[in-house]
């Protein structure tokens, strides 16, 4: 990685950092917690606003990678979709780094966009390997023309989670109100009650 890189790999660690331990966001508490001079942020940034865009992009692609790394073993593609909304949900159960989204709608849903080649992969996969009898493209079209609209509802889920609910209870409560893959109520019930059970083993 260039000096340059690090450099602002730093100022953004930084940031997701203070955020998860409460702490002001300013210019001048990056610079001190990243070890770096005060004008060196703005050679990678032009203000607070693009440093916050820059971090909630990393928090989500990075647990995107995390679905990758806790489900390596898994063979199920639908499964692995059912379990990334899950770890969505889950970025958010830290009152900080709730409220810290809550605040940057923007950004958040743009992270969201960034993920949707993975699920959209995933669902492509089942679909080839057959892995429910009735899966076919038409899930697949509706599930593209629906994810949209799960950015919407996580703003809701966020509100829930600070309300001192868990996790898992949230998570249920959504996915039994939305049927993204349009997968039979049963079949999807299935995947909801996997996941379940996988939390519950963590």
């Amino acid at each position: 990685m260039k000096k340059s890189q690090k450099t602002q790999t730093a100022l953004v660690d930084a940031v997701i950092e203070m955020i998860n331990k409460g702490e002001k966001i300013s210019v001048s508490s990056i610079s001190k917690k990243s070890k770096t001079a005060y004008g060196t942020f703005y050679r990678y940034f032009n203000n607070l606003d693009e440093i916050h865009h820059a971090s909630i992009i990393k928090v989500v692609t990075g647990a995107a990678e995390v679905v990758d790394l806790e489900l390596r073993n898994e063979k199920s593609n639908l499964f692995k979709i059912y379990y990334s909304w899950y770890v969505a949900i889950r970025l958010y159960q830290d009152e900080y780094m709730a409220n810290w989204l809550i605040a940057n709608p923007n950004s958040i849903n743009e992270a969201w966009v960034l993920t949707q080649p993975m699920t959209s992969q995933f669902l492509a996969d089942a679909i080839a390997q057959k892995e429910e009898p009735d899966l076919s493209k038409d899930n697949l079209r509706h599930f593209k023309m629906s994810q949209t609209y799960i950015f919407w509802t996580y703003q809701n889920a966020l509100r829930e989670l600070l309300k001192g609910r868990k996790t898992i209870h949230v998570y249920s409560d959504l996915m039994n109100s939305v049927n993204l893959i349009n997968l039979p109520r049963k079949t999807h019930k299935k995947y909801i009650q996997r996941v379940q059970r996988f939390v519950d083993k963590q």
